[in-house]
């Protein structure tokens, strides 16, 4: 009964690859559109070397109606090749008639193309959470996961990709509006970097990405990460154009020493208006204690100054701007400068541009340890949660075996975490 279903669907559908334009024009107007799925990144995989398709399925009127970007991990087995979509497919996964039928025609397909397997990281919600990474009980789509195991997918543990996000949505609300949902903690430092420390914020070009790569490779040097290489940050700038923004964050030594000098002035001012009086002498102290400090920082910036260099770099962040989001994809801080808090007033000027410029969401992108309060990265879970928002759970990454001696490649695998335990 299956077959002849899907015989007849073989009739009414085609599996075919894709132009660009028809594969950019029906992503666009998918929600599950994400700016791996898109021709940008496959330019940006090509100049790498590898193999990669734009694959899809259209009805008898050559409408399509589902797509996806593949490309050749680099990864073999007995020649054997893995191919990834990465956060695709792009296609209406209730729909169980059109998953099956795509399925087993990529499976023909990279059949010839030598493959062993593909690995697939559907943009889906699997259920909605709220900040607190609690069910909240409005999207529920589990049931995919359950069609994509029928259909002889299962559950990748070991996915390369995001599978936790934070993401804030703006929907119309001005970045005043955004800016008062924020913890008054966030709100604060925002304020300081703008106010006291009078940050600086920079764009980078090409020939300058030297310097955000710097910023991350100290950031993941402390973190025990692997970062990206310069090539890869410069080959997202050249395939996304516009779309990528890299930022720096940087603080002005002078800048700063004059705006803590014209503070000493104004508390001057307020000791010398004081009268003696027994209720003024608690002002005068707490406006001396600020003297004192502010001459400390004085001191201290002066002698960064002469160590660094009037611009000091303190943090960097790489967005990309795609369809209707932002996505904050990789940053770096130096934890010597943390207390200038680079990455808040970042965050706050890509915030305030998403709502300026009309985005629907800001997507703060990966988090861990969401439910461990004692790791290590629970910290930075914690910082995005300052800015409002909501954890955002996607449906993770799945596997499907194409060829036969991926049987035997799994087997070796469970045998070599065993060894390893």
């Amino acid at each position: 009964m299956l077959k002849l279903l899907y015989n007849n669907i073989g009739d009414i559908m085609k599996f075919t690859l894709l132009k660009d334009e028809e594969f950019t024009r029906f992503v666009d107007q998918r929600p599950e559109k994400n700016f791996f799925q898109t021709t940008m990144m496959r330019d940006r995989i090509e100049k790498e070397g590898k193999e990669n398709y734009l694959v899809g399925v259209k009805d008898k009127k050559g409408k399509v109606l589902a797509a996806a970007f593949i490309a050749d991990t680099g990864h073999r087995f007995w020649g054997k090749k893995t191919f990834e979509s990465y956060k695709g497919y792009i296609m209406d996964y209730s729909d169980t008639e059109l998953l099956n039928f795509f399925t087993e025609e990529l499976k023909k397909f990279l059949k010839e193309k030598d493959a062993l397997r593909i690995i697939i990281d559907p943009y889906i919600v699997n259920v909605s959470r709220d900040m607190d990474a609690k069910e909240t009980g409005e999207v529920d789509n589990r049931p995919i996961a359950k069609n994509l195991e029928k259909l002889g997918y299962y559950y990748n543990d070991n996915g390369a990709q995001v599978k936790w996000c934070y993401c804030l949505d703006i929907n119309g609300k001005s970045s005043e509006e955004l800016f008062k949902e924020f913890r008054s903690s966030t709100r604060n430092n925002i304020n300081k970097t703008i106010s006291k420390f009078k940050l600086n914020i920079r764009d980078l070009n090409k020939d300058q990405l030297q310097e955000f790569k710097k910023i991350t490779e100290d950031t993941c040097d402390r973190r025990e990460f692997q970062d990206k290489t310069l090539k890869y940050y410069e080959d997202m700038y050249d395939a996304f154009g516009k779309d990528v923004v890299f930022k720096i964050c940087e603080l002005n030594c002078d800048e700063y020493i004059s705006n803590l000098k014209a503070e000493i002035e104004e508390y001057n001012r307020k000791i010398n208006e004081l009268s003696d009086s027994s209720s003024n002498r608690k002002k005068k102290e707490e406006y001396k204690k600020q003297l004192e400090s502010n001459e400390n920082k004085i001191k201290e910036t002066e002698a960064l100054k002469a160590e660094k260099g009037n611009v000091i770099p303190l943090s960097a962040a790489m967005f990309i701007l795609y369809g209707d989001e932002i996505v904050y994809l990789f940053s770096g801080s130096y934890e010597e400068y943390m207390k200038y808090c680079g990455q808040y007033r970042l965050q706050w000027e890509i915030i305030k541009y998403a709502a300026d410029n009309g985005y629907r969401r800001y997507n703060f992108y990966g988090i861990q340890d969401v439910f461990n309060p004692k790791g290590k990265d629970y910290g930075v879970y914690e910082f995005k949660k300052g800015f409002g928002g909501y954890v955002e759970e996607l449906l993770g990454s799945y596997i499907l075996d194409i060829d036969s001696k991926a049987k035997i490649y799994n087997l070796l695998r469970k045998i070599k975490r065993i060894i390893k335990r």
